[in-house]
């Protein structure tokens, strides 16, 4: 049985309608949502904000968005106070970065058009940011800098 990060929260929150949409998505019919559709509940099911950032990789990384114009948000930590997510980001004109990235500056693509709308992946089960493939040469630099001379 699959197990989804909000599937605790819709089943009881919503009784038989939770059931359903919990059927419904362990069948593959509900594949994501849209990020701007989370609830202050459901983001504060993330850890917070930790202080300790020195092992890169080992982030547990807890939520992944992406949108049609592929890009991608691997979230592992959120303050609810400042609206803050830690994490990776990856698109195709900047590439890989780390760090701190605002509620609202996610939820900014959103304004240009469908394409960009920030979609929850649904199937996503959290691992460590070394086990993402599209993260690993990133990981591996930020570890292994290269000689400049």
């Amino acid at each position: 049985m699959q197990a989804d990060f909000y599937m605790d929260r819709i089943h009881a929150g919503y009784g038989r309608i939770g059931q359903r949409l919990c059927q419904m998505h362990m069948a593959g019919i509900i594949m994501s949502r849209r990020f701007k559709d989370l609830t202050a509940g459901d983001l504060a099911k993330l850890p917070g904000i930790s202080a300790d950032h020195f092992c890169i990789g080992e982030e547990r990384i807890y939520l992944h968005l992406s949108n049609q114009k592929k890009m991608h948000w691997y979230l592992a930590e959120y303050g609810p106070i400042n609206h803050r997510f830690f994490g990776f980001f990856e698109d195709s004109s900047d590439g890989i970065s780390s760090g701190f990235r605002t509620y609202d500056e996610i939820l900014r693509f959103a304004k240009k058009g469908d394409l960009w709308e920030p979609m929850v992946d649904g199937d996503w089960k959290p691992l460590a940011a070394k086990e993402i493939p599209s993260l690993q040469g990133y990981i591996k630099m930020m570890i292994c800098p290269p000689d400049n001379m």
